[in-house]
């Protein structure tokens, strides 16, 4: 767990250095704040995960990307905005967000993070890469390639996955490639999905933690137990799919009327309607084991208990209320 200088010091410039950057068009002064980033969350990394060859293997692939970083901010200058600096630059965020093919870091050094530090892995340290992505000149050949990747490869290793974590980081990986899309889109509506999925990113990964349910077995485990646990893991799965009428699939539904408009991005379109329709069998089979051994059996008493659970009230309000904030 997180000591209270990593919680309240740490996090709070971990956010600032993550927001600071909005405000600027620099690629060079968003590169130094992204380093800050990097600094910081390394520095929580030490204080969560026990071991230590994982960070620094986090550390050598920041390394990798930072450079990358480094050599097309470079050839920029001397090119003015050539392909060959956008292809470097590209490929460094590409591997700073876990896209294929460079995915493979992200989900080995998620196995070995706590949750905290994973949620904020796949949520708060993406800001920037995608902020970056959003000021380079990016053709939509360039596009389709890394949203196919992002929409087709993760479903497909997602499938036999038992391992709450692993199975969470591919999830993200497929969240990406809408995010790529949106983003070059139009910068506001990628940023409301990506508030849609922070939240309900948090909502889950806390339900997760407090009931330690970190493998499928253990979710299986609680069913015979205490039948209002039941709803929340149905309820969390359901909305990370997309299953209507919640409201991840509301925001995903927006996103869709806004690409119908134009006829030159019907491909994407298909492709990213049919990885999510994908996405929504492999939470409803994960799920299909606790609706055939539901409970119906449930005193009065824990449905008061699970009412009345001040954590449980927070939960939903923060998964329900974001649809009206944000649409």
């Amino acid at each position: 767990m997180f000591t209270l200088f990593s919680k309240y010091f740490i996090l709070t410039n971990l956010l600032l250095s993550s927001i600071l950057p909005l405000f600027s068009t620099d690629l060079l002064m968003i590169w130094f704040f992204m380093e800050i980033n990097n600094f910081l969350f390394i520095f929580i990394l030490n204080f969560s995960i026990k071991n230590k060859k994982m960070i620094f293997f986090y550390f050598f692939i920041q390394t990798i990307i930072s450079f990358l970083i480094i050599y097309s901010l470079i050839l920029n200058n001397l090119f003015m905005y050539s392909n060959i600096s956008n292809f470097f630059m590209i490929s460094a965020m590409m591997m700073k967000l876990g896209i294929p093919p460079f995915h493979l870091w992200l989900t080995l050094i998620s196995k070995f993070m706590t949750w905290y530090s994973l949620l904020l892995l796949l949520t708060m340290m993406k800001i920037i890469p995608f902020y970056m992505i959003s000021l380079i000149k990016l053709n939509l050949i360039l596009i389709y390639p890394i949203i196919f990747m992002c929409s087709i490869l993760p479903p497909y290793l997602m499938l036999n996955l038992t391992n709450f974590k692993v199975l969470f980081s591919y999830s993200s990986i497929n969240q990406s490639g809408w995010m790529m899309f949106l983003i070059y889109f139009k910068i506001f509506i990628w940023f409301k999905y990506f508030m849609f999925y922070t939240l309900i990113s948090l909502s889950l990964f806390n339900m997760i933690f407090y009931f330690k349910m970190f493998f499928h077995n253990n979710f299986l485990s609680y069913n015979y137990y205490q039948t209002y646990l039941n709803f929340l893991p149905l309820i969390f799965m359901f909305n990370m799919a997309g299953l209507p009428p919640f409201s991840f699939f509301l925001m995903k539904w927006y996103s869709i009327f806004l690409f119908s408009y134009s006829s030159n991005y019907l491909i994407i379109l298909i492709m990213l309607m049919l990885s999510s329709l994908i996405m929504l069998y492999i939470y409803t089979n994960m799920m299909i084991s606790s609706i055939f051994f539901f409970q119906f059996k449930s005193k009065l008493n824990n449905f008061k208990f699970f009412i009345n659970n001040p954590k449980t009230t927070l939960i939903f309000s923060v998964l329900f209320m974001s649809s009206i904030l944000f649409l």
